[in-house]
Formats: structure tokens, C-alpha cells, sequence
């Protein structure tokens, strides 16, 4: 699943403020920590100033309070007299130690007036124990400040993306038709404008496209019924005549069949065009009685195709009601894909609910299988050179045959020893 803009935008501004906020501890933390040595180092050596100034007027006296111990020791005296922490110290030296609990800042000068060796110590322990504090108090600020940044980081991340939304929403309510709404321009932020009116140019255009589809649709109608109705006619001046023998009384028959068919299938296909089928040309029908039918169109309409189509059925009639003409259809483009594909045997099996045709050619294109297994609603397949060939044409309205009547279709095979199509019905049973 996708991480959406919104929980993007939240923890993009969380980092920036968790970066914000560890880099401005850290810079207090080392400023307080350099001001804290700085005064500690001025202090110390302030009173080592001092107790220099008394050893030259001979006033020292050795001292140790709580905080503070200040030793001299005269040249050739032994550092046994010193405390431990002072020994064998290269001066001059500064330097920070800890006893036990106990932290203590010690300083060590060379003097030559008088000439000897003076050693400070203060404790810091109380100062020590305080910048702990101070530290724990920055992570508690720094831990409140995330807190505060993450709550801030998402409602910051859900304003900016409010209006986002509200574009969304509206583009994915535009249902596509002849009329469609056009959407709300007001925004605040020019961009969202901008892509509002981009998007409503392009439900004009749309529009415009479907306008022209159905003018199209309805001038082909009309077109394409003119000559089937003279067609007809002529068909019926002929047996009025009752000049033709029996055998071209025959052929006579199977030319009216194919009107017929001829009309039905172009009825089918304006209304397929117009994303219509009326529910009042449903019938209950036999498929085994339509598969035969076609076969036999095919077979007299091609004497190639003799003897190659082979239909295998379950032995009791499968009843579905449904629109013949689109079941006729559908037969027929899939018997014809299939003997247009291969010189061999092709097979037909009607086995409880489904129906396959199965040939033994070198298989679908991958382009054309990937097209029929899509869940998206079907479109034109094209080939390389952008052409809609005879075998694309046939799939896409078997595709949209099998949507429009609530079948099934499955790709079961389609490689080197053929390709084999199931389609799973739903009959009345």
C-alpha cells in the first residue's frame, strides 16, 4: 500500500524539527559547558593571583575550607607533604579529576618569587551535580519540543494537503458522460488553480470527443441500415418472382440468413458503442443450439473451414437467458480467431458451466494477453505500427461481450501448443 502525501509531509516536517531541536540542544549543551569551564578556570586562577601575591609579601598561610585548598611547597621540600592528587605533577598544569564522589578543578603554578611550587584545588561537585541536572532538564525540554513538533508536523501536513484532497475528490467524483460538472476553481494557491482549470479544459474536450462518438454512432446506423434494408428488399422481389431452382432457392436462404445476421451484429455494435443493450431483447436460449448454428455459418460461409471445428458437449442443454446476438457474436469471433490462427483442429467444449475453444496455433501475442487479463475496462489493442488488426478487433469484442452479458473471461493457455479460452456462464440453472 502506498504511503499517502499527508503522512509524507508529516514526517518530512517531524525530522526537520527533530533535527532542529537535537542540533539547538547540542548547541546548549556545549555552550554551557564551555561557559561553565571558562568561569571555573577565571575563578581558579584568580585565586592563585591572590595567594601568589601573599607568598611574595610573606602573609601565606596553607588553607582548606570545603571548597578550596590551597598548598606551597618550597623548593627541595619533598612531595610527600603533598596531598596524592597533587604528586608528581609536570607544571604548569589545570586539570580535572574525580575522587570517589568528589570532583575536584586542581591548578599547579612554578613560582620564583618565592621559588616553590603552588597547587590549588576546588571542589566542583555541587556544579558537577547541577550540569547534571541541567542535562537531564534538556532532555526532558528536547523530549516535550518532539512531542509538541510531531502534533505540530501533522497538522501542519494536514493543512497544506486539505485543499489536495479537496481537488482529488472532486476529480474522482467527475463521472464520464456527455455532460460532466466542471469543477470548483477557487482556490487560495495558484497551482491548485492552474491544475482545476487544466483539468476542466480537459472534460471539455472530452465532451466534445463523446459528441462527436455519437453523431458518429448515429450516422453509421443510419449508413450501415440503408443498404441491409435494400438488401432485404431485393432478397424478397427475388422469391416473389418464384423463378429460382431449388438450389438457388438455397442459396437465397443462407444470403437472408446473413442479412439477418448481418443486422443483428450491427444492431449489437451501435449499442455496444453507445454502452447500451436493451433488456427487453433477452430470451432464453440453448448454447449448444447458438455454438452449433455458428459453426455452420462458418463452415458454409468457408469451405476451408469444413471439418475443422469440433464441439464436444456435456449431453443436456445449458439455458441461459441472454441476448442471442451478442452470444452469436461472441461464439463467432472466438471460432474465428481461433481458425485464423492455425491450420489444424479446433475444439469446443461445453462441460457444466463453461464454454472453451481451444486451438493448436503458436499462441497470443504477450501485448494482447496482457490486454484481455487487465481489470481495467478494455480498449483498442494496437499493434507495433499503431493498426488495429483483424485478431485484436475480434478479442476486444469478445472482452466486451463477456462484460456487457456478466461472463467470465480466462486465458487458460496461450504459448507454443495453442491458446485456450474459457468462459464461465451463468445460466439458468
Amino acid at each position: 500500500m502506498k504511503s499517502s502525501l499527508s503522512a509524507r509531509l508529516t514526517r518530512t516536517l517531524f525530522f526537520l524539527i527533530a533535527a532542529t531541536t537535537a542540533t539547538s540542544m547540542f548547541i546548549v549543551e556545549l555552550f554551557v559547558n564551555d561557559v561553565e569551564d571558562t568561569i571555573l578556570s577565571l575563578e581558579l586562577k584568580a585565586d592563585a593571583e591572590f595567594f601568589t601575591a601573599q607568598l611574595q609579601n610573606g602573609t601565606f598561610q596553607p588553607i582548606k575550607t570545603a571548597q578550596l585548598e590551597a598548598v606551597f611547597l618550597s623548593e627541595g621540600e619533598a612531595e610527600l607533604l603533598l596531598p596524592e592528587y597533587f604528586r608528581g605533577r609536570s607544571l604548569p598544569f589545570s586539570d580535572e579529576i574525580e575522587i570517589g564522589e568528589t570532583t575536584l578543578l586542581i591548578l599547579g603554578e612554578q613560582l620564583e618569587h618565592p621559588d616553590g611550587k603552588l597547587f590549588l584545588a576546588q571542589d566542583i561537585t555541587i556544579m558537577e551535580n547541577r550540569e547534571s541536572l541541567v542535562q537531564i532538564a534538556l532532555v526532558g525540554v528536547a523530549g516535550f519540543m518532539l512531542l509538541v513538533g510531531f502534533f505540530v508536523a501533522r497538522t501542519g501536513a494536514q493543512y497544506l494537503v486539505r485543499p489536495f484532497r479537496r481537488l482529488t475528490l472532486e476529480v474522482m467524483s467527475t463521472k464520464p458522460g456527455s455532460s460532466m460538472e466542471q469543477i470548483d476553481t477557487g482556490y487560495r494557491d495558484q497551482e491548485f488553480c492552474d491544475i482545476a482549470e487544466a483539468f476542466n479544459r480537459f472534460l471539455s474536450e472530452l465532451e466534445h470527443h463523446v459528441e462527436r462518438e455519437k453523431s458518429f454512432v448515429k450516422l453509421a446506423s443510419h449508413e450501415l441500415r440503408t443498404p441491409l434494408a435494400v438488401i432485404s428488399g431485393a432478397l424478397n422481389v427475388l422469391e416473389q418472382r418464384q423463378s429460382l431452382s431449388p438450389a438457388d432457392q438455397n442459396t437465397l436462404a443462407r444470403i437472408r440468413r446473413a442479412v439477418q445476421t448481418m443486422r443483428d451484429d450491427t444492431e449489437v455494435l451501435l449499442e455496444l458503442a453507445r454502452s447500451e443493450v436493451s433488456e427487453s431483447d433477452a430470451k432464453i436460449i440453448v448454447l449448444q443450439e447458438v455454438v452449433q448454428n455458428t459453426v455452420d455459418d462458418l463452415e458454409h460461409s468457408n469451405p476451408d473451414h469444413a471439418g475443422r471445428i469440433t464441439v464436444h458437449s456435456s449431453g443436456r442443454g445449458l439455458k441461459v437467458e441472454t441476448h442471442p446476438a451478442l452470444v452469436r457474436m461472441l461464439i463467432r469471433n472466438l471460432l474465428q480467431n481461433a481458425l485464423r490462427h492455425t491450420r489444424a483442429a479446433v475444439e469446443v467444449r461445453m462441460i457444466a458451466n463453461k464454454i472453451t475453444v481451444r486451438d493448436f496455433g503458436s499462441g497470443l501475442p504477450i501485448l494482447v494477453t496482457e490486454h484481455l487479463k487487465a481489470a481495467k475496462a478494455p480498449s483498442a489493442i494496437t499493434s507495433a505500427t499503431g493498426e488495429l488488426s483483424n485478431t485484436t478487433f475480434g478479442l476486444l469484442i469478445v472482452r466486451l461481450v463477456c462484460e456487457r452479458l456478466g461472463w467470465d473471461l480466462e486465458i487458460a493457455q496461450s504459448d507454443s501448443e495453442g491458446t485456450e479460452f474459457v468462459i464461465h456462464v451463468h445460466s439458468l440453472d
